[in-house]
């Protein structure tokens, strides 16, 4: 996991949000990215 992405995942996580879901994304170039979607109850 790049580190960005570890210090905004731990941004959230500090603002009570809870891991949801992750999934992979489909592209027609081949190149396909992780989607992490969080959730927070208000």
């Amino acid at each position: 996991m790049p580190e960005n992405e570890e210090k905004l995942l731990s941004f959230y996580r500090g603002n009570h949000f809870s891991q949801f879901d992750t999934r992979q994304t489909a592209s027609d170039t081949n190149e396909s990215h992780k989607l992490t979607q969080l959730l927070r109850l208000l």
